[in-house]
């Protein structure tokens, strides 16, 4: 008691001094501060701003870029949320701490007294309530309804670190704990009603792990997000949404399955941008299979192949001897059949011994490049001049400087020892010319990357410059790359009319192909002929839902790939709902 008399009266005490009740006071502290010291004092000036929502301001109070609001409500009765019985009973006052928006930057705390009533009904299990201070402030929160929502937006556009940052430069103050708490206290929509939707896998972990992801086609927006793309996880979500009549997919046997098994009759669609790419990735390997024809054409067209090499070429993608094959070569050739079935870059280097970096790096690669050569820096151009400019008593040293800037890109040990007959003691021991490679003109070969992207532009009809013409020309002039562009052209036009008997027609027309791949693209279509019709009768892309894919991918990324399946759902689904 002593103690007490020294003690400044806290500030959430000074309201409770101006409405006593008896001498009934029930403190709920968060802390003891000392009184205020007013810079700035207000009365009645922002009022307006809490009125529609039951709440009376009697007092502003500015310190340290901090607004203190003492708020209460305007109502002179409580409403028991256990019965629903008014009362105007007091039974005691406490202060509730709210965080609002921030004023003019600077940070707002409410002050809000809120009264206990007791229950005039007998029934009720509860004798005594607290009051629900207005809509702008639930129970059991210590932030404001519209600042839960800016905290929530903030949330779900990036991470909860970055949303944490940005959330105090606007005065709100709060944790990324917090803001993740937030997130997932989130409970999207059921859509239960939906009748429209896509579907499309995205990646947990490419080539291990995947989801899926569900777009509804009446309003545009993701509605769910599912751990996994087999038949089961699906087909549970299909059997929870008995009102789905139409499903736009990809080519995926398993949301097929999963569909046949719901015993409904649903129309699926297959997504002509999945059609389209498979057909071009088809396109693509063969060009790959038959790169050496591409190869010998334009090294051919040029004439700067020899007889030998007509007769039989080779390159650094093939074997050197058939006795002593190129081990390079060799070693890509297994990297490229390891990962044609469907293996990880560093479960391919374990099965054949080489470094991780390696296996990734052919991955990534159509075609093996040409090995770099120990003369690739062409000393031959610089012989005469390195000679005569050493006759006149130049150091070696000098002379790289010289021609460095002259073009040549050799770093100095390697030149010193190349030129090292024009010292003293290995005077006019001037190396072979046969050991000085020749320097080869001919222009490079394009990669399939390149090639697919020449091919795009004639699918697409659009205009070609003077040497992706030259390009295009030589690969029509190949018998297999004629015919198999001649089907994909006319596919991607069936795809995009609106004749069914057209698709028909193509596969009866390139059904005896002796192209492989071209054949097992057909029979593809004939074992889902019903989805790729209805692509053809209905308007209805999958476009949307690969949109939504990047931008999941996008917020994985932001959550550094920590993120579950609940807060990705939260995450992409709230975000149309809290924005608009």
């Amino acid at each position: 008691m002593i103690f007490s008399i020294f003690i400044w009266p806290n500030t959430k005490m000074r309201i409770m001094l101006k409405y006593p009740n008896d001498g009934k006071v029930t403190t709920k502290t968060s802390g003891s501060r000392n009184d205020i010291d007013q810079n700035s004092h207000y009365t009645e000036s922002l009022s307006h701003i809490y009125l529609s929502s039951d709440l009376i301001l009697h007092e502003v109070v500015r310190e340290n870029h901090i607004f203190y609001l003492y708020v209460s409500s305007s109502l002179d009765y409580g409403i028991c949320p256990y019965c629903g019985c008014h009362n105007s009973s007091v039974h005691s006052r406490y202060i509730r701490t709210i965080q609002d928006l921030s004023i003019l930057g600077d940070p707002v705390v409410l002050y809000v007294e809120v009264r206990k009533f007791f229950c005039s009904n007998h029934s009720c299990h509860k004798k005594t309530f607290a009051e629900q201070p207005g809509d702008e402030v639930f129970r059991y929160r210590r932030r404001t309804c519209r600042c839960e929502r800016t905290v929530a937006r903030h949330g779900v556009s990036t991470s909860a670190k970055s949303a944490s940052r940005l959330l105090e430069y606007l005065g709100i103050r709060i944790s990324a704990s917090t803001v993740l708490r937030d997130l997932h206290r989130m409970k999207p929509p059921e859509y239960e009603d939906v009748t429209e939707i896509g579907v499309d896998d995205w990646a947990w972990r490419k080539g291990v792990r995947y989801g899926s992801i569900i777009i509804d086609y009446g309003n545009g927006r993701p509605i769910d997000l599912l751990g996994g793309r087999d038949t089961d996880s699906f087909g549970k979500w299909m059997e929870e949404h008995k009102k789905v009549e139409v499903v736009s997919r990809d080519r995926s046997t398993d949301y097929s399955s999963a569909i046949a098994s719901s015993g409904r009759p649903i129309t699926e669609v297959a997504d002509k941008f999945h059609l389209i790419k498979n057909i071009t990735d088809r396109m693509a390997k063969l060009i790959a299979e038959n790169y050496s024809d591409y190869r010998r054409a334009i090294r051919e067209e040029e004439g700067r192949f020899s007889e030998e090499m007509k007769q039989a070429p080779q390159s650094h993608m093939e074997d050197s001897t058939p006795g002593n094959p190129d081990s390079r070569s060799v070693k890509f050739r297994e990297v490229k059949e390891l990962q044609e079935k469907g293996f990880r870059p560093a479960t391919i280097a374990k099965r054949l011994g080489i470094a991780r970096q390696t296996a990734t790096k052919y991955c990534r690669m159509e075609v093996l490049p040409q090995r770099n050569s120990k003369l690739r820096n062409e000393y031959h151009k610089y012989d005469a001049y390195v000679e005569q400019e050493s006759k006149k008593g130049k150091a070696l040293c000098i002379i790289h400087r010289e021609i460095t800037l002259k073009g040549f890109s050799g770093s100095l040990s390697p030149f010193y020892g190349h030129y090292k007959y024009l010292s003293d003691r290995l005077k006019n021991q001037k190396p072979s010319p046969r050991n000085i490679k020749p320097q080869d003109n001919r222009s490079a070969l394009l990669p399939i990357r390149d090639i697919m992207s020449i091919i795009d532009i004639a699918l697409k009809r659009k205009d070609m410059n003077e040497s992706q013409q030259k390009t295009f020309d030589l690969l029509v002039s190949l018998p297999w790359f004629k015919e198999m562009f001649g089907a994909t052209e006319r596919f991607c036009q069936v795809i995009k009319g609106k004749e069914t008997t057209e698709l028909i027609r193509w596969m009866r027309c390139y059904w005896k192909t002796g192209i492989a791949s071209l054949k097992t693209f057909i029979l593809g279509i004939m074992r889902d002929f019903k989805a790729v019709k209805n692509t053809i009768k209905l308007d209805i892309t999958n476009g949307i839902t690969e949109g939504y894919v990047n931008k999941l991918k996008t917020i994985k990324r932001n959550m550094y790939g920590k993120a579950g399946i609940e807060l990705l759902k939260n995450k992409i689904v709230m975000e149309h709902i809290l924005f608009n």
